[in-house]
């Protein structure tokens, strides 16, 4: 999650045709093959044509971070931004540790350029001007759930658009048997938590702080968050809310008064511990039944993101609602 009130993908973002000088869609045989380029993918609904193999990336986010794992292109990795102060997600194969966070929030052009990255893959551009990178020949991939942050979502984020990122991730960098690899990995976790999750359906709401100062967010029922939520047997209150993340007013959660509260914590570098005393010293916060049944489940923010990450929220999930 990033520190801004921003929805997720479009429809068309989700869709990851991978075309490659010509070539039809990928078949199991040519997903051994190396990548020619240039190469031409969709990015949010756009093609996005990169010229040569990729050889020096700069991540804006974790989930950059999190799917190059997962794709096998960590190495690639020579500038790091927008982590606001968070730490890396855990469980990376080669997280990159020790290369340099240029900018905890939004890089400007001037500083991705001086990177020498010759591509940039993460949430988004807000500081610097797209314009800039495109004159300097440097493509921007944005992850799938963070496509069109300023238009309104049509159509949900889930653990699929995730698999489709990762074989994009892997096609770019000619890594698609690592990429391929992973997918296998992490739809037979997926598939084996399902199977644990509890039979009894519990009404919750996924809620979360953008800073300390900030009122209170939910995740609506387009996120990655709901997603969640429904693999483990919990009915998002919010889920009728067309669009993945929103400012919802504390007075909605005493109205919808959910059995389980889930609430997301570490987005801005804050405790477990810090995230629900502000949620408890919301007033009304003791009457919702949540709290008086210490209902509350804490999950790190960067297990809700559209990356693999979320399997470890998903199983947080299955575990608090168990």
């Amino acid at each position: 999650m990033r520190p801004k009130l921003i929805p997720a993908a479009t429809a068309a973002a989700l869709t990851f045709t991978l075309v490659a000088c010509g070539s039809g869609p990928e078949t199991e045989q040519s997903a051994e093959a190396d990548s020619q380029y240039p190469l031409t993918v969709q990015n949010c609904g756009e093609d996005v044509t990169i010229e040569a193999e990729p050889e020096a990336v700069l991540t804006i986010g974790h989930s950059a971070v999190a799917l190059l794992d997962a794709a096998g292109a960590t190495d690639r990795i020579v500038a790091r931004s927008g982590e606001f102060e968070a730490p890396l997600p855990e469980g990376l194969q080669n997280p990159p540790d020790d290369i340099e966070v240029i900018d905890q929030a939004d890089p400007a052009a001037e500083a991705i350029i001086g990177t020498g990255a010759d591509i940039v893959i993460g949430y988004g551009l807000f500081t610097a001007a797209p314009e800039a990178l495109e004159a300097a020949g440097i493509p921007n991939l944005i992850v799938a759930g963070e496509c069109n942050h300023d238009e309104a979502v049509v159509e949900a984020i889930g653990f699929e658009s995730v698999f489709a990122d990762i074989e994009r991730y892997g096609e770019v960098f000619g890594t698609q048997d690592a990429a391929a690899a992973s997918i296998e990995g992490f739809q037979a976790e997926l598939t084996e938590l399902e199977a644990q999750a509890p039979a009894e359906t519990q009404t919750a709401a996924s809620v979360y702080y953008w800073s300390s100062s900030s009122s209170m967010s939910a995740h609506g029922g387009l996120s990655m968050a709901n997603d969640l939520l429904e693999r483990a047997g919990l009915e998002n209150v919010y889920a009728a809310e067309q669009s993945a993340y929103f400012e919802a007013n504390f007075e909605t959660l005493l109205d919808a008064d959910p059995q389980v509260i889930v609430l997301s914590y570490g987005g801005y570098g804050e405790s477990f511990e810090d995230a629900k005393a502000k949620l408890l010293s919301e007033p009304g916060a003791a009457d919702l039944q949540a709290v008086q049944n210490d209902r509350i489940i804490g999950v790190s923010a960067t297990d809700v993101n559209p990356d693999q990450g979320a399997l470890r929220g998903l199983a947080t999930l299955i575990e608090g609602a168990a």
